[in-house]
Parts: structure tokens; C-alpha cells; sequence
């Protein structure tokens, strides 16, 4: 009776102490609903043997760190470390008699158990103390320690085998969607819980990145080559020592380093595509395609057209006397001038779409490392690596386009449709690693890549209106991404100032984004025979020919300093006891933006068309089907850059001389802004600090709070007032300024052996982009869609709530359930204004669900199934947005619905 009376009294103490400091939690961050946890947990088991005699050593203290865990080998040397969060450890192992062996970069993953083997050497001389490092590890395994966020955030880990799955050219995305309620959008943006890029935060060994890409805050993803990633720690709880944007999830994406011993890796595999690969189909351009390294080169705009007063600038004709009588004469005849330089430098950059034949798909990989030992008083590691792959895919099918009145879609045009695209991943690394003992360690690590993709998009359909007129859209697109990143960071231990534990880090990046010489013809052309010509499509978003030059580059510079204090000799021995962390980052951003925007005035008639290709009057221009085969037939977007050559007429009957007249001419645009330039800056220092402790063996609890400032700066050029309404000589600056105090709090609580809950809430933000806060008329080339910033924009401030309840019965064996909230003040949505897009605050949102994860280890049920296991992830998200007055109204007058989820 006195054992369950105790057992009982026990039970509803921690059920106390458990609903008391979660209560505490949701009143210290203030506000509703809840956010989801970590993921699976993990496990480690092997054997230290005598380096000399192959034995197995007894009473081996195996240490890990982070966390703290303490285990001791058996009789014959083995050992068993079980319910591990996913991510990096380090393993330090002491015995008597024996030399400190430690090894670093020990990758734990959910739902699996690693296993390692540890050699250890045995004193045979009386030396002062000091430590040898190894690492007993194959060269998959080779990533740092304490790089990112603390395990308090219940971190999940990809696997190694998971990444090299994926191919050593091919990116990380494929492995990202393994993660329960992870998606990836459009190959690039990473979506967690149904929140978007905005609420998620994607760093590398630590370290922010810039995002290259104007309408993103987060990196891509895409540009990641799974031949130098190591793993992906993703983590969905926020924590202090995380940005404040951690709302979502914090991916953090580690590169490889130090090897065990020295090795070189290479491989080479080819690929083949029913739709692409030597068919002769393959959609593309003349002049199009991804080279070798990047074309972002042979696509540059020609110098003459750099000027912003050196092009036609109007729709107005440019017809002049020669010789000149007047003034304007002489403009006009430099105008003119100019746009057939323009014409001859861009002759051979087609403006329609052509076949050619897709080589098959390839990669290359090539991964080598070695270590210097009693280098400089440390061991030195080295790690290089270069891939390199190309993919060609292809798209056909139908698509369309509809417009929605009173709530109901009414199409307007259907398409036969094409894609062919072209896709280069580069990247290279470079790492080295001074590891002075266990404890201490420097390392330099130097990261580059590059991602290049062409598409051409070939489309046609009659008018669902006009049944004579066949609809053209012929589009080209292609864009260059190039990263590099130079980290240099540190992890010490001080034993003489009761062990305190120090990393700090150092990074400088750059990135850019280029998409030169964008090209779109839209057009249409009559199939009455008594008209037989092009004319234009009547699309209400016009130019019709377009070309676009853009670009963005970016740097950060991101500082951070961390400590973590051990308060009582429980800390210190690494068995829970009360920590004390705390640390401070500063990041800052810059950005150069610039788009160029061109488009052709006037269109080529049907005796102009006829005469270019030598065709008898009456002959039909267009050859029905349509098809982008230069060998069967020459579409208008095939043509244009030829007709431009030779549109211009003389008239010798003028005052004095010839009237010159250009019929069909590239000008600075004048429907969309001619240029748009903007600069931009952003600044976030930070600091955090949080306690540790346990309340007893089976109840842990983390507070802490994180202070982070926010200063965003855009100055905005206004160049040109051809539909874009800006004074010229004239710029603007928009600011957005803030501090924010982000509190949270997490606890653990092991409810029965193998059983645990864990609850956590905290607060994070949302901030803009930087195009979003700046009243600037931006177009975006791909899609035709203008925007327009919102000065007024505020950041949000998310609330996040989480509960979880996992089961680990065996190693490899676990079965979790969590339950996630969250309530988002002023989130940043995009509105539809008729003209144009903008961003605005809609008063609130909420975001809730529940995830269920299962992993099994199948060699426990069937032994011919060693080293298989099964996994299987459900994720349900529900979001719901609080629409402002304004957004109100509009959906209101559009006959949709005032329900609608949070944009993702």
C-alpha cells in the first residue's frame, strides 16, 4: 500500500509540476494556440575494443554531447545509448588504463539505431595528462557538433543514406519531403506545417543565407548538391538560440568535414528520358541552353541599349527626313540608329522556340579528404569535393486560362502545351578543420554552387471567342543562381572556469540571381484566308514582344557567439543539472536590385512577313497544325529578330531628301516601368539566454528568451515615368524598424520507461521582404504580374504551441503523436487590387493540426530483414485567415468566399 501510495503521490506531483510550468509557459508567452515538436528519436549502440589486442573493454564511460548522456560498457565492451533526439553528437570515451578517445560528427537519425565501433589505446608510459582524438567514423559521417540549434528543440536529422540516395548531383529537396508535414515547392521553396518560406528559416553550418530571390526571404533549396551535405538537421521548435523567424522550422544544412582517414570518392551516372533524350523533340531555342558552367554571359545586354535614354522610349513611329531638317528629325534618326544596333547585336537570340536533340542526363561527383596528425599541437583535417550534373525534362499537355466571376471560373483560352527545360547543378567545397583536443576545434570551410535552368514554353489554342484567331505564346526563361559562403568557426571547452562551453562563428556570403535576356511573344494570327496575317492577341496585360534583363545580388555577414554554463556538478558530469545559455548573434543583409524592361512597337503585316520569307501574295503565312519545328514552319516569334533587320522604309518623295519611316523597332518599355532599381539593407542583432533544469530524474524544463532587432532600409531609384508614374532623378526611402521580445518555454517529462511528453511554447515573427515594404511598381517577367509594395506593412507576431507524446518500445522502434497551434497576429498575405499586387496585413490567422509518426525496425521481427526498417508519416494542417476590412470588400465585390486558408 505504501509503495503505490508513494507511486500515486509521485504520479500527481509530476502531473502537477507538468501542467503548472506549461500553464506558466502560455502565460509568459501571452496568447493562443499551440506548435508542433520534434520529430522521431534514435539510438547508438557498438563496442570498444583494445587497439592492440582486438578486445573488448569493460567500464568504458562513453560521454555524448549535446545532452549530457552517460552510459558504461559491459563485460565485453558493449554498449547501448537509446530515446536520442536526432542530430550531431560528439562521443568522448574514458577508461582506466586507457588513453581519452574521442570522435566527433556522429550523425543520429529518427527511427534508426547507428552503430560504431571504438578503438581505444592503452597507456604504457606515465605521461602529463592529455587527450587523443580519433574518429571512428566512415567518411559519410563526417559533420560538426553544435552547429545550429540546441537538441531542447527537438531536432530530427536525414539520414547520410537518405542524401546519397538522392544522387550526388541531385539536391536536397527530394530528402526534405521525407520530414512528417514537410513539402517542397516548385523544386525550390520549403514549406513546413502549411506555412511558407516567410515563417521558415534555412541556414548553412549555422550560418544565414542570403536568399536570391526577390520575392523570398529563405534560401532556395535547389541550389544544395546532396554530394556535399552530410545531413539536414530540421527542427520545428523554436528555441532562444534560434533567429525569431524560426516559426515553421529551422533547417539547418551541414556540410561534410573532417575525414577518419584519407579516402577519395567518385562517381559518374547517366540518365535517360522517353520524352527527351534523342528524340529531336526536345522543346528549346536558338541560343538557348545552360553551358558548361552558366550562360548568364552570352546573354548580357548589349551595350547600346545600357543607356536609359539611348532607346526609343514611346509607341510613337520614328520617322524622320534625311537629311534632317529639324531637331527632331536628328533624334529620331538617332533613335533609330540605336534600335538597329540593338537589332543586329541580338540577331542571333531568337525570340521563338525551335527543337533540338536533349543529350541523356549526367552527373559527376568527386569527394576526397585526408588528416594530418601533431599538427600544430592538433590534428588537421582536410575534405574537398566537386559534382556537377545536367537534366534535360520535358512537358506536354493542354492548359488554360479562366477568369473568375461571382466565384465562378468562365474559361477564356485552352492551350496545346510544350516545356522543354534544361537544368546545371554545380557545387564545389572546401573544408579544413584543426582539432586541438575533444573540446577545441577551428574550421575553415569555403562553400560554393550553381544553379542554372532554361525553359521554353510553346503554346497555341483558338480563341474561345474569336474561333478564326489561333492564340501564340511563345516564352523563354532562363536564370542563374550562384551562392558562396566562407565560414570560419570555433567550439571550446574551458576547464578551468568550471567547463564552460563556447562556439562562435564568422561568415561572409554572397549570392545572386541573373536572368538576362527574358523573352515572351505573345500574338495571334487570322486563319481567314482573306486576311492571312498576324495580329495581336488582345491580351489585357500587354507588351506582346518583351524582353527583360534582371538581376539581384546580395551579402550577409553574420556574427554569433554562444556559452553554455554548467550551474551544479550534475551539469558538469553531463547528467542533467541546471545549464545556463546564453549567447548573441548580428546579421546583416544587403541587396542590389535591377530590372531592365524592353519591348518591340508595332507588328510586322502580312506583305512585310510574306516578303522576309519569299512567299507569292496569297501564299498562307502559318502552316496549320502549329509546331515550334523550325524544319516544318516559322512562327512570328521565329521571325522577329530578322524583320527588325529590315522593316525600315524610304520614301524618296520627302522634303528635301528621303522620309524614313521604322515600321517594327525594340524601345524602352513604356506599358511597364523601363527600369526598376532598388537598394536595400537589413540589420538583426540578437540575444538570448535560457535555464535548464530538472525538477527530477524524469521532469526537464527549458525557459528562456531570445531579444531581437530589426532594421530594414529600401531606397528606391524612380527612373522613367512610362507606366510606372515616377518623377524622374528621383528616389524614395522606406523603413521598417523593431524590437521584439521572444520568450518560450519546453519540458520533458517521462511519464513511464520508454514514454515521454513533451510540451513547448514560444513566440516568434515574421518580417517582409524587402520589395514588400517599399512603394515600388515591380513586374515579374514570368508571369506578367505587377506589384506594388505597401509601406505601411507591419511584421507579424506568431504564437506557438506544441504537444507531443512518443513511445520508443526498442532501438529503431517509435510511435509519436503531436499536436501543433498557431496564432498569427497581422500576417503578411498578398491581395489582388485589379491592376496590380500588393502585401497587407489581414487582422489574424490561426494554423493548427496534428502529425503521427511510426518507424519499425524490421530485422526485430525477421532476421533475413536486417537493416531494413519501415517508416510511415501522416501530417494534417488547418489554416484559417481573419480577413482585414479592405480584403473583405474586395472578396466581397468578386463574389468569393470570406473563408480562404493562410496563403503557403
Amino acid at each position: 500500500m505504501n509503495e503505490r501510495a508513494d507511486a500515486s503521490m509521485n504520479f500527481e506531483r509530476n502531473s502537477f509540476f507538468f501542467l503548472c510550468l506549461t500553464a506558466a509557459g502560455f502565460c509568459l508567452c501571452c496568447c493562443p494556440p499551440a506548435r508542433a515538436q520534434d520529430s522521431l528519436r534514435g539510438g547508438l549502440r557498438g563496442s570498444v575494443k583494445d587497439a592492440d589486442f582486438y578486445v573488448g573493454v569493460p567500464e568504458v564511460v562513453i560521454n555524448l554531447e549535446p545532452g549530457g548522456q552517460n552510459v558504461r560498457t559491459d563485460k565485453d565492451g558493449r554498449f547501448f545509448v537509446n530515446d536520442l533526439a536526432p542530430g550531431v553528437y560528439r562521443l568522448a570515451a574514458t577508461a582506466e588504463g586507457y588513453i581519452r578517445t574521442s570522435q566527433s560528427g556522429v550523425v543520429v537519425s529518427a527511427g534508426s539505431v547507428r552503430e560504431l565501433d571504438i578503438e581505444m589505446t592503452a597507456e604504457v608510459v606515465e605521461l602529463d595528462e592529455f587527450t587523443v582524438q580519433d574518429l571512428i567514423t566512415d567518411e559519410s559521417n563526417v559533420v560538426p557538433l553544435s552547429i545550429g540549434a540546441s537538441l531542447q528543440s527537438f531536432a530530427s536529422a536525414i539520414s547520410p543514406e537518405l542524401l546519397k540516395s538522392a544522387g550526388s548531383s541531385g539536391d536536397i529537396g527530394g530528402a526534405l519531403k521525407r520530414l512528417a508535414s514537410t513539402a517542397v515547392v516548385d523544386s525550390r521553396y520549403v514549406v513546413v506545417r502549411g506555412l511558407s518560406d516567410r515563417y521558415n528559416v534555412v541556414v548553412l553550418n549555422g550560418a544565414r543565407l542570403p536568399s536570391s530571390d526577390p520575392d523570398k526571404r529563405a534560401v532556395n533549396i535547389d541550389i544544395f548538391p546532396t554530394g556535399l551535405i552530410e545531413t539536414v538537421v530540421s527542427s520545428k521548435t523554436a528555441v532562444p538560440s534560434m533567429p525569431g523567424e524560426s516559426t515553421g522550422g529551422y533547417l539547418n544544412i551541414i556540410t561534410k568535414r573532417i575525414p577518419k582517414e584519407p579516402f577519395l570518392n567518385i562517381s559518374m551516372s547517366y540518365g535517360y528520358n522517353t520524352l527527351s533524350t534523342g528524340s529531336g523533340q526536345f522543346l528549346s531555342y536558338k541560343g538557348g541552353g545552360t553551358g558548361f558552367l552558366g550562360d548568364a554571359g552570352s546573354r548580357e545586354m548589349p551595350s547600346i541599349m545600357q543607356d536609359i535614354n539611348a532607346m526609343p522610349n514611346s509607341s510613337a513611329a520614328l520617322t524622320f527626313n534625311d537629311p534632317a531638317l529639324s531637331p527632331a528629325d536628328i533624334e529620331a534618326a538617332r533613335l533609330s540608329a540605336n534600335s538597329r544596333a540593338a537589332a543586329i547585336a541580338l540577331r542571333d537570340r531568337a525570340m521563338g522556340t525551335s527543337y533540338k536533340d536533349a543529350p541523356m542526363d549526367f552527373s559527376f561527383s568527386a569527394i576526397g579528404g585526408t588528416r594530418f596528425e601533431d599538427f600544430m599541437g592538433g590534428t588537421l583535417g582536410l575534405i574537398g569535393g566537386f559534382t556537377y550534373g545536367k537534366k534535360y525534362t520535358a512537358e506536354v499537355g493542354e492548359r488554360g486560362f479562366a477568369n473568375i466571376g461571382a466565384g465562378v471560373a468562365q474559361p477564356t483560352q485552352q492551350f496545346d502545351f510544350q516545356r522543354g527545360t534544361e537544368s546545371l547543378l554545380a557545387g564545389a567545397l572546401l573544408s579544413a578543420s584543426l582539432e586541438f583536443n575533444p573540446e577545441n576545434s577551428v574550421t575553415l570551410t569555403w562553400f560554393a554552387n550553381l544553379s542554372a535552368q532554361d525553359d521554353a514554353i510553346f503554346a497555341f489554342g483558338p480563341s474561345l471567342t474569336l474561333t478564326e484567331l489561333m492564340i501564340f505564346r511563345e516564352f523563354m526563361f532562363y536564370t542563374e543562381r550562384r551562392l558562396q559562403t566562407l565560414q570560419l568557426t570555433g567550439e571550446h571547452v574551458m576547464p578551468g572556469m568550471s567547463d564552460i562551453k563556447m562556439d562562435w562563428l564568422i561568415a561572409y556570403s554572397m549570392s545572386s540571381q541573373n536572368q538576362p535576356d527574358l523573352r515572351k511573344a505573345n500574338y495571334a494570327f487570322s486563319t481567314d484566308p482573306s486576311i492571312n496575317a498576324y495580329v495581336g492577341p488582345g491580351d489585357p496585360a500587354p507588351p506582346d514582344f518583351e524582353r527583360t534583363w534582371r538581376r539581384l545580388d546580395d551579402t550577409n555577414y553574420n556574427v554569433a557567439l554562444n556559452f553554455e554554463i554548467p550551474l551544479d556538478e550534475e551539469a558538469k558530469n553531463g547528467d542533467g543539472g541546471t545549464k545556463f545559455k546564453f549567447g548573441g548573434n548580428f546579421d546583416h543583409s544587403t541587396r542590389d536590385y535591377k530590372t531592365d524592361n524592353f519591348e518591340y512597337v508595332g507588328l510586322p503585316d502580312g506583305l512585310l512577313v510574306a516578303n522576309f520569307l519569299g512567299l507569292a501574295p496569297g501564299t498562307p503565312l502559318l502552316t496549320l497544325p502549329p509546331s515550334p519545328d523550325d524544319r516544318r514552319m516559322l512562327t512570328l516569334g521565329d521571325l522577329l529578330g530578322g524583320i527588325d533587320l529590315v522593316d525600315q522604309t524610304r520614301d524618296p518623295n520627302g522634303l528635301g531628301g528621303d522620309l524614313v519611316r521604322d515600321n517594327f523597332f525594340l524601345a524602352r518599355a513604356f506599358n511597364i516601368p523601363a527600369r526598376e532599381v532598388y537598394t536595400a539593407y537589413q540589420t538583426i542583432p540578437a540575444a538570448y539566454g535560457s535555464f535548464t533544469f530538472n525538477l527530477n530524474k524524469k521532469f526537464e524544463t527549458t525557459v528562456g528568451a531570445r531579444v531581437e532587432a530589426t532594421r530594414m532600409t529600401v531606397s528606391v531609384e524612380r527612373i522613367g515615368d512610362g507606366g510606372s508614374n515616377f518623377a524622374s532623378g528621383k528616389s524614395d526611402n522606406f523603413e521598417l524598424n523593431r524590437t521584439d521580445l521572444l520568450p518560450s518555454m519546453s519540458n520533458r517529462w517521462e511519464i513511464a520507461d520508454k514514454m515521454s511528453i513533451r510540451s513547448s511554447v514560444s513566440r516568434t515573427i515574421a518580417r517582409p521582404t524587402f520589395k514588400e515594404i517599399a512603394l515600388v511598381f515591380s513586374r515579374d517577367p514570368e508571369t506578367g504580374n505587377f506589384f506594388v509594395g505597401n509601406p505601411a506593412l507591419q511584421m507579424s507576431s506568431i504564437m506557438n504551441y506544441d504537444l507531443r507524446w512518443e513511445y520508443n518500445p526498442a532501438p529503431g522502434d517509435q510511435f509519436a503523436i503531436s499536436l501543433f497551434a498557431k496564432s498569427i497576429d497581422k500576417p503578411i498575405e498578398f491581395v489582388n487590387l485589379g491592376v496590380f499586387n500588393t502585401a497587407e496585413n489581414e487582422e489574424r490567422a490561426v494554423v493548427y493540426g496534428f502529425e503521427i509518426e511510426m518507424y519499425k525496425d524490421l530485422g526485430r521481427l525477421m532476421e533475413t530483414l536486417e537493416g531494413f526498417s519501415f517508416g510511415l508519416n501522416y501530417g494534417f494542417v488547418f489554416s484559417k485567415v481573419e480577413l482585414s476590412q479592405n480584403s473583405r470588400e474586395i472578396r466581397e465585390r468578386a463574389g468569393l468566399s470570406l473563408d480562404r486558408p493562410l496563403q503557403g
